[in-house]
């Protein structure tokens, strides 16, 4: 049996690890570092590690049972999200051109720098994530090769894969946000459209698996 402290440990290093490859939060993520801001691009980690706590919550919880009995659901949520996730798209696509064709001019010295609302970023993270099935598939597997526990460790182990996912995304947002800070004056012309294609490319993949 699990205690409550070993599950939160044990969902702390599965959210971290689930985290790093790249997906449709890493990429937006990043996106938003670059073009926007740090702060910007924290939410949208912190909204995609409250989505990924809701998705384990929901695994832990036997949420592969109600995938089996309801397919049409998941078909639905894949809609959803590739609706989501290529309007992101778009805003991507809009915000690098528009960057791409000025250049920022360097804050005054001693000038305040103008703190951006987290909110619209955690809102984004959790739009991105919390209607896509293939983080929930994915939790749903991982709950299934863990040992079963109580209701307890079930919210523990969340929670836990929350924390996790919440410090890989910004941890990865401050490192994005310091490439940027030292890199050219200019950002790559290249770098908005890529970002763009890959969000494209994820929507196509789960427009794909809803219509098949």
């Amino acid at each position: 049996m699990v205690d409550v402290g070993l599950a939160v440990l044990i969902g702390v290093a599965l959210g971290a690890a689930t985290g790093v490859p790249l997906g449709v939060l890493n990429t937006a993520l990043v996106d938003a570092a670059v073009h926007v801001g740090r702060r910007h691009a924290t939410g949208i980690g912190v909204g995609g590690a409250l989505a990924d706590g809701v998705h384990a919550a929901l695994a832990f919880g036997g949420a592969a049972a109600v995938l089996r009995r309801a397919p049409g659901l998941q078909r639905g949520m894949l809609g959803v999200s590739a609706a989501l996730i290529l309007g992101y798209a778009i805003v991507v696509w809009r915000r690098g051109r528009g960057a791409a064709a000025t250049t920022p001019a360097a804050p005054a010295a001693g000038a305040p720098r103008r703190r951006r609302s987290l909110r619209p970023g955690v809102a984004i993270g959790l739009s991105l994530t919390l209607p896509n099935p293939a983080p929930l598939a994915a939790w749903v597997a991982v709950a299934g090769a863990l040992p079963s526990g109580t209701a307890a460790v079930a919210a523990a182990s969340a929670i836990g894969v929350a924390i996790g996912s919440a410090a890989w995304f910004v941890a990865l947002a401050r490192l994005a946000s310091r490439l940027r800070d030292r890199g050219a004056p200019r950002l790559p012309a290249w770098l908005a459209p890529a970002m763009a294609t890959t969000l494209v490319g994820f929507a196509a993949w789960a427009a794909f698996r809803a219509l098949a």
